[in-house]
């Protein structure tokens, strides 16, 4: 069920009416209902795994409270044993096979089975190991209600792709949303934050994706030009298509009372690639951060181990994202980028040049950042490894080739807006004057509401972030 289906939209307010005018205990069971209707419109076959990893984590997590340290970190074994191997076997057997087989061949011809990959299973999987895990660390006490348990894994509006919440967050919030009043200031703000999510899928995301779509497909068939536009083309696609889910997730959590977390904080307008990652899909890089980097060693324990830490959880990002060699190398470049920042920002000179550089330096290390993050997608978005030399290649040669058709340099026109746009609601913050002002909000967002039905794409395609 995609968000920008009116499918979802009367789910939802189906959801909003019978929520507000039922009992606590009737709240809970309405909200449960309205999740297994939405992930049973995606696959109703996989709702069996949503609770099975409920079921899993909830019993663990009851486990845990125990004070013997063998039976804990048995059981905290058991669960990150029983999540990952559920991830793993659903999203990774083909990957899995298709390398052994073209490594040695056949072994068992006949023997591979194409696995389907159940929609949403690397954030819900995600969120339930950071519940035990931060159980066993007893940083939360372990819910006793498995029904609110459940709700927490497979509430609707984040659950197909986040973003990815702690329990010590989301928990308390569906407890005080199960007897909170109806709220006029959630239902502005939440529905202000489904329209502008709807503009930026529908309006910018999806159409981008026309542009994408064909060169990609063919790379070496269109030209210098036209693969520098694709490739920012997705490099806006997949900013609008992640970050209009994230706020329309937001928005629909808000409408019911509960606060989800921002994912992402203008991540384009960063001067280096370390902050690209705490402004770019933050609840999995924190998620990264604090159950696999930290433990890893994080940066405490010299230059060379941190920067073994940094390799490797980059390298575990990029699987997360895919199974396929393109995600891989993707998260390892990013990975790269980061050790090279790391042995930058780590020499007493760089800090005392920045500030000599004064705002022509940080344009530049901007300008720099961006451009490193735009190859970066590159490899994120091609269907074959080699297909990025192809395009890199290509985006290269475009100079040479001469000037850009009109179209080309209106698209690139656009790009420079947008960049402008986002620069003014970061520093000029136009979007919280504009909330401010019930005239102008109202304005605003009734003209987005036009923009959408009017402008937007009739047949877009799914999020991207679905595929994961």
């Amino acid at each position: 069920m995609q968000f920008d289906s009116l499918a979802y939209v009367l789910l939802l307010l189906g959801t909003l009416v019978g929520f507000y005018g039922a009992s606590p205990r009737g709240r809970l069971l309405i909200v449960i209902a309205a999740s297994v209707v939405f992930y049973g419109a995606w696959s109703v076959a996989f709702l069996g795994l949503i609770v099975a990893s409920a079921v899993v984590d909830y019993t663990c997590g009851l486990l845990l409270a125990s004070d013997r340290v063998r039976r804990r970190r048995a059981v905290l074994a058991a669960s990150v044993v029983v999540n990952l191997g559920i991830l793993g076997t659903f999203k990774y057997a083909n990957f899995f096979v298709a390398n052994v087989q073209a490594v040695f061949g056949d072994v068992v011809p006949g023997s591979f089975i194409e696995v389907a990959l159940p929609p949403g299973i690397s954030f819900y999987t995600f969120q339930t190991m950071s519940y035990t895990i931060d159980v066993y660390r007893k940083k939360i006490r372990p819910t006793r209600s498995f029904l609110r348990f459940f709700v927490y894994v497979a509430f609707f509006p984040q659950l197909v792709a986040g973003p990815i919440e702690r329990a010590a967050r989301l928990l308390p919030q569906l407890e005080r949303a199960m007897v909170s009043r109806f709220s006029a200031a959630n239902l502005v703000v939440g529905t202000r934050l489904i329209v502008w999510g709807m503009l930026k899928k529908v309006v910018i995301a999806d159409h981008c994706a026309q542009l994408v779509e064909p060169v990609y497909a063919d790379p070496s068939g269109h030209g210098g030009w036209a693969a520098v536009v694709a490739t920012w083309a997705f490099t806006l696609q997949i900013y609008c298509d992640f970050s209009a889910y994230s706020e329309i997730a937001r928005g629909s959590a808000r409408l019911l009372g509960i606060e989800l977390m921002r994912n992402f904080d203008q991540p384009y307008l960063v001067t280096n690639v370390r902050d690209f990652w705490r402004h770019w899909h933050i609840s999995l890089s924190e998620w990264f951060r604090d159950y696999v980097f930290v433990p890893l060693g994080g940066s405490r324990r010299g230059r060379r181990r941190t920067l073994v830490n940094l390799t490797i959880t980059m390298f575990l990002s990029g699987l997360w994202h895919g199974a396929a060699w393109n995600f891989v190398v993707w998260g390892l470049y990013h990975g790269g980028l980061l050790l090279l920042h790391a042995l930058w920002s780590a020499r007493p000179a760089a800090a005392a040049l920045m500030q000599r550089a004064g705002v022509v330096g940080r344009g530049a290390a901007w300008l720099l950042t961006l451009h490193l993050v735009v190859v970066g997608w590159v490899l994120f978005r091609v269907d074959r490894l080699e297909d990025a030399g192809v395009i890199v290649g290509e985006m290269v040669s475009a100079p040479m080739t001469g000037a850009p058709s009109g179209a080309q340099a209106l698209f690139m026109g656009g790009v420079v807006a947008f960049l402008g746009l986002s620069a003014a609601a970061r520093w000029g913050r136009w979007r919280e004057r504009i909330d401010g002002n019930p005239v102008a909000s109202a304005v605003m967002y009734g003209l987005a509401v036009v923009v959408v039905l009017v402008l937007g794409a009739e047949e877009g395609p799914a999020f991207i972030y679905f595929q994961f």
